[in-house]
C-alpha cells in the first residue's frame, strides 16, 4: 500500500512542476458510467439474512413470512476525473481520482413477517462506496484524423467503506428501530486494464468510450458497530438451532468470533473487482 502511494506521489509531482511540462500536451478527462462489482460476501450476507427470516417463520407456529424483494449490491455508478500528460503521439501518462457507489435502501430490502396477528417489517439497508486513485499508462492507436483507439493499464490504491444496518418496525410505525449498525473501511492496492475508443471534434475537444476491468479485494476492514465499539469486519456462517440453517453473516466485532455454532470464520472480503463502461469528454489545454 505504501509503495502504491509513493509511486502516485512521484508521478503527481510531474503535473505540479511547470518546467517539466514544457512542450508536452496536457489533457483533462471526465467520465461516468455503470460499474459491475462482485461483492460476493456482502451479497451472501444479505441473502442469508433473508433466508434466516424465512426459516425462523417456518418453524414458529405463530409466525408467517409474507414476502419481500431483496436487491443485490452489484450494479453501481463510476465517476472519474483524470489529468493526462501526452508524452508522444503514442504514449500517454495519467493521474486519476474517482468515486464509485452502490446502495440498497430500506425499501429495496423490505421484508414482511406476520407474528401473532401483527405485521412486522424488517429491513437491512446496505451501501458501499470507494475512492480509487490511479496512475495509468496509455498506448494510443490513431485510426485516422479524428478516430483513435487506446489500451490502458493502471495501478494505485482504493479506499472503500461498507455501511450495513438491520432494523425492525411494526407495519403501522413510521420509523425503523435499528438493532445492528456496522461501519467499516480499508485501503488496499487497485489494478485496472481497459480498452477505449475516442473521437476528436477539434484540437481541443473530444469524447471517448472505455471498457475496463478492475481488480481490488479489500480485507481487514476496521470500524465500529452501532454502540461505538471498535473492531474488525468478520464473515462467518452462524447456525440457527431452531431452523437448522447455517446462515452467512457479516459483522464488525472486537475480536474473532468462535464457538460450536460458528464456522468458516475469517476477516471479511469486500471485493470491488468487476468491470465498468464509461463515456466521457476529453479536453486539451
Amino acid at each position: 500500500m505504501r509503495k502504491s502511494l509513493a509511486i502516485i506521489g512521484f508521478f503527481s509531482s510531474l503535473f505540479l512542476v511547470p518546467d517539466r511540462l514544457q512542450g508536452l500536451d496536457i489533457l483533462l478527462r471526465m467520465s461516468s458510467g455503470p460499474s459491475w462489482m462482485k461483492l460476493a460476501e456482502v451479497n451472501s450476507a444479505l441473502t442469508g439474512w433473508k433466508e434466516g427470516l424465512i426459516r425462523e417463520a417456518e418453524v414458529n407456529p405463530n409466525a408467517q413470512f409474507i414476502g419481500g424483494e431483496l436487491g443485490h449490491l452489484r450494479l453501481g455508478v463510476d465517476f472519474e476525473a483524470e489529468l493526462i500528460l501526452s508524452l508522444s503521439r503514442w504514449i500517454r501518462l495519467g493521474l486519476s481520482a474517482g468515486y464509485t457507489h452502490r446502495s440498497l435502501d430500506e425499501e429495496a430490502t423490505l421484508q414482511t413477517v406476520e407474528q401473532s396477528g401483527t405485521l412486522y417489517h424488517w429491513s437491512r439497508p446496505t451501501k458501499v462506496n470507494a475512492y480509487p486513485l490511479l496512475i495509468s499508462g496509455y498506448l494510443n492507436l490513431p485510426l485516422g484524423k479524428k478516430f483513435s483507439a487506446y489500451l490502458r493499464a493502471g495501478a494505485g490504491a482504493i479506499q472503500a467503506r461498507l455501511i450495513s444496518r438491520e432494523g425492525q418496525k411494526k407495519a403501522t410505525s413510521s420509523r425503523f428501530s435499528y438493532s445492528i449498525a456496522d461501519n467499516a473501511k480499508a485501503s488496499r492496492p487497485l489494478y485496472l486494464a481497459g480498452l477505449g475508443f475516442g473521437y476528436s471534434f477539434d484540437q481541443s475537444l473530444g469524447f471517448f468510450l472505455e471498457a475496463a476491468a478492475r481488480f481490488a479485494r479489500l480485507k481487514g476492514l476496521t470500524g465500529e458497530d452501532g454502540l461505538g465499539q471498535k473492531g474488525t469486519l468478520y464473515s462467518y456462517e452462524e447456525f440457527l438451532p431452531a431452523s437448522g440453517l447455517w446462515r452467512p453473516s457479516m459483522r464488525v466485532l472486537p475480536e474473532e468470533p468462535g464457538g460450536i455454532n460458528l464456522r468458516n470464520v475469517h476477516e471479511a472480503v469486500v471485493d470491488f473487482g468487476g468491470y465498468s463502461i464509461k463515456i466521457g469528454l476529453l479536453l486539451k489545454f
